[in-house]
């Protein structure tokens, strides 16, 4: 069975977010934070392709801000000066497309906050199933 594609509704999710911040009298210290992206930001989604009359995310779409990690100023743990980064998405289907790029559904893994942390997407339209 299909997983629910995804349009620009709904949000992307990671956790932890291991952020250097400041701490009085420590100085940095890693804190994990959720990081969240919202779909509705999306960038270079699909130019042609709709479904629920909005636009289809594509594995080459990004949404260039994240939210959830605002103490942590000192940067990423892992990706280093990452602080509210882009989110990008490392899977998708390998055999449904739209404007010659693979579709993003429901479930598949994102990059967020420049690398710094691994996630889900957490957006489908239930109407429109996209298998592998």
């Amino acid at each position: 069975m299909g997983q629910p594609i995804t349009v620009t509704d709904g949000i992307c999710m990671a956790f932890p977010d291991m952020l250097n911040t400041p701490v009085p009298g420590a100085g940095q210290v890693p804190m994990p934070y959720p990081n969240i992206a919202q779909l509705s930001q999306a960038s270079d989604t699909a130019a042609t392709v709709n479904a629920g009359g909005k636009p289809v995310v594509l594995q080459s779409s990004t949404i260039a801000t994240s939210s959830g990690g605002e103490p942590g100023t000192g940067g990423g743990v892992v990706a280093g000066g990452a602080h509210l980064g882009e989110c990008s998405f490392s899977t998708a289907s390998a055999t449904v497309f739209a404007n010659g790029q693979p579709v993003v559904r429901l479930g598949d893994t994102t990059s967020q906050n420049d690398g710094n942390a691994t996630g889900t997407v957490l957006g489908g339209l239930p109407t429109v199933l996209v298998g592998g």
